[in-house]
C-alpha cells in the first residue's frame, strides 16, 4: 500500500454514520488524512492535497491568506483526537473483512489483517488469496502443491502437528513481544506529550489571544453580567472589589467587610462595609454599580439586595427597593437587558435546592417573573451569559458534594427554552467562572469525592469540548474569580491543607503558570468579587 502521507482523504462512505463537515478536506472532499492547517485561521486540509495545491499557489484555498509548505502547521490536539475516534471500514472490506475499526488504529489493523491479499508461494501457481487462507491453499487446495507421500502419511501427519505446535508457540511469542513493544511505545508517547505540553499550551493561547483581541478591539467586556460599562481600560488601571464571605476568626464569622484590591500595585484598602453580613451571596455589575443579592448570615437566608454606587461620594451601600422572589443562598445572578436573572440556589422558604430561573426588573415596580425550570435543581453552580444566551454549569443537586453534577444547560432568552449541552470534564461544584470570548473558564471547586481542586478548565460553548489550563498554585473551593481583558485573578477560598485563604493569584492567557500576588486583608471563602474600572 502507498504511504498515507501521499494519499488524498478517506472516502466518507467508509465511515460509520455521517462524518461532520468540519472533518472534511475542502480540496478533495474526503475525510482528512494526515491533516495540516493554515497558519492563521487553522483551516484543515489533507497533507497530500494542500502540498499539491501549494505547488501552484502560495495562498490558503479557504481564507486566501499567505501560505507555504514551510508555514503549514500540525492541527490542534482536539481535531486529531476527533479524527482518531471515527470508525472506518478496513481497507480490505471488499475482500471480506467485517466491521469497523477506529481510524487511529486503522494502519495497525491493516498491517495485520487476515483479509490482505497475498500470492501463493507454490512454484507455478501465482494465485492471490487472503492472508489467513494462504497456508490451507498452499497445502491442500493449490494444484501446484507438492503431492503427499501416501506410504509415509502417518509420519507426515506427525510432522504437520509438530509444525503447527511450533507455529502456535511462535505466534504466542510474537504476541507477547508485540504487547511489550506497544507498552514501550505508549510510555514514550506519554513522555513526549508531557515534554511538549508547555510549548503547545503557550502557542495555542498566543493564537487565541491574538484572535480575541481583534474580536474585542475597542470594547470592555465585564464577566459579571455581560454589560459593557465604559471604554476599555488597561488591566493595570482597574480595581477589584471583594466583599462578604466567611472567615475563620471568632468562630467562623460571616463578614460584611469590603476591600479594594489593585492588581498593579498589589495593595488592598478598606471600603465602606455592607449593611448586612453575607456569605454564599451572588453579585454582578450593572451600569457601573455593584449589586449583591441574597446569601445568609450563618442563621437564616436573605432576599435583600443592596447596591454600591461607584459614582457617589462618599461611597456607601444602599438597600435596593426590589427583593429576590424567595430567600436564597448558593445561587448565581447576572444581568440581561436591564433585568436581573436569578439562577437556582438554596431556597430557604421551602428548605430545598431550587431549579428556578427568575428575572427581576431593575426599574420600578421591580416585578418578578419565573422564566424557566432547569432540568435539575442546582446550588453552588455558576452561570454566564455568552452571545446572548445563559449557560449554567455544574453545582450540586442537594447539600452534599456526592450529588455533584457535570451537567451544562443553556437558556435561550428569545425562544424561552432550556436545552442540555455537552457535559463538563467531571462533576464540579463550588467553583468560580469567567468568560473569555466564546469560552467559559472553570476555576477550582470540589469534585464528587469532596476533594478540593486546583483545576482550571476551558469549556468551549460552540463544541462542548474542554481543555486544561495550567493548574492553580492553591486548591480553592468557594473562591472568587474575575477577568480583566486576558488576565484572570482568583481570590480567597478554602482547602483542607491551608484552611481559609487570603491569597491572590493571577494568570495571563498564553502563559504557562499562575503568579502569586500579595494577599487580601481578610481570609475569605464564599465571598464575591467584581471588577470596577476607574473613572
Amino acid at each position: 500500500m502507498a504511504h498515507s502521507y501521499h494519499q488524498q482523504g478517506y472516502d466518507d462512505s467508509r465511515f460509520e454514520g455521517r462524518v461532520r463537515e468540519d472533518l472534511l478536506c475542502s480540496i478533495c472532499q474526503g475525510v482528512l488524512r494526515n491533516p495540516r492547517t493554515c497558519q492563521n485561521k487553522e483551516h484543515p486540509f489533507c497533507l497530500s492535497c494542500i502540498s499539491q495545491h501549494l505547488r501552484n499557489s502560495h495562498t490558503c484555498p479557504e481564507c486566501r491568506e499567505h501560505l507555504t509548505p514551510e508555514t503549514l502547521k500540525d492541527p490542534p490536539r482536539f481535531l486529531k483526537n476527533t479524527l482518531s475516534e471515527l470508525k472506518i471500514k478496513c481497507d480490505y472490506n471488499e475482500r471480506g473483512c467485517p466491521g469497523y475499526v477506529q481510524l487511529g488504529n486503522l494502519q495497525h489493523h491493516v498491517e495485520r489483517c487476515g483479509f490482505a491479499p497475498v500470492m501463493c508461494g507454490n512454484e507455478g501457481c501465482g494465485t492471490v488469496v487472503n492472508k489467513k487462507d494462504k497456508e490451507i491453499h498452499e497445502r491442500e487446495l493449490c494444484q501446484f502443491r507438492i503431492a503427499k507421500c501416501h506410504d509415509c502419511k502417518d509420519i507426515k501427519a506427525s510432522q504437520d502437528e509438530m509444525k503447527a505446535s511450533q507455529d502456535e508457540m511462535k505466534a504466542s511469542q510474537d504476541a507477547i513481544k508485540e504487547n511489550v513493544d506497544e507498552i514501550k511505545q505508549t510510555q514514550a508517547e506519554m513522555k513526549a506529550d508531557q515534554v511538549m505540553f508547555k510549548a503547545e499550551v503557550s502557542q495555542q493561547f498566543q493564537r487565541m489571544t491574538e484572535m480575541l483581541n481583534q474580536l474585542l478591539q475597542g470594547k470592555n467586556v465585564n464577566n459579571n453580567g455581560g454589560q459593557a460599562i465604559g471604554p476599555a481600560a488597561p488591566a493595570n488601571n482597574q480595581d477589584i472589589i471583594i466583599f462578604g464571605g466567611r472567615w475563620p476568626e471568632g468562630g467562623d464569622d460571616i463578614l460584611n467587610t469590603v476591600e479594594k484590591f489593585n492588581i498593579a500595585e498589589g495593595t488592598s484598602t478598606e471600603l465602606p462595609q455592607m449593611n448586612l453580613a453575607r456569605t454564599s451571596s451572588a453579585s454582578c455589575v450593572y451600569n457601573g454599580d455593584v449589586i449583591v443579592t441574597g446569601g445568609h448570615d450563618g442563621k437564616a437566608g436573605s432576599d435583600l439586595i443592596e447596591i454600591l454606587k461607584m459614582n457617589r461620594h462618599p461611597l456607601r451601600w444602599t438597600m435596593f427597593d426590589g427583593k429576590l422572589p424567595v430567600k436564597l443562598s448558593d445561587h448565581d445572578v447576572t444581568v440581561y437587558e436591564d433585568k436581573l436573572c436569578i439562577i437556582g440556589g438554596y431556597n430557604w422558604n421551602e428548605k430545598k435546592t431550587s431549579d428556578a430561573i427568575y428575572e427581576l426588573s431593575l426599574a420600578p415596580p421591580y416585578t418578578v417573573k419565573l422564566l424557566a425550570r432547569m432540568l435539575q435543581p442546582r446550588r453552588n453552580h455558576r452561570a454566564e451569559i455568552v452571545n446572548g444566551k445563559l449557560f449554567i454549569l455544574g453545582g450540586i443537586t442537594t447539600g452534599w458534594p456526592k450529588n455533584g453534577t457535570d451537567g451544562v444547560v443553556v437558556y435561550d432568552f428569545i425562544k424561552n427554552e432550556i436545552k442540555p449541552c455537552p457535559s463538563l470534564y467531571k462533576p464540579v461544584s463550588g467553583m468560580s467562572t469567567v468568560t473569555w470570548g466564546n469560552i467559559i473558564i472553570v476555576v477550582g471547586g470540589q469534585d464528587k469525592n469532596d476533594q478540593v481542586l486546583n483545576d482550571v478548565i476551558m469549556y468551549h460553548i460552540e463544541t462542548g469540548g474542554s481543555e486544561r489550563l495550567p493548574s492553580l498554585k492553591h486548591k480553592r473551593r468557594g473562591a472568587s474569580a474575575v477577568i480583566m481583558h486576558d488576565v484572570i485573578v482568583v481570590l480567597g477560598g478554602w482547602n483542607e491543607e491551608e484552611g481559609y485563604l487570603n491569597s491572590v493569584e493571577s494568570f495571563t492567557m498564553g502563559d504557562d503558570q499562575w503568579k502569586e500576588l500579595p494577599g487580601m486583608k481578610d481570609k475569605r471563602q464564599w465571598s464575591n468579587a467584581v471588577v470596577i474600572p476607574r473613572n
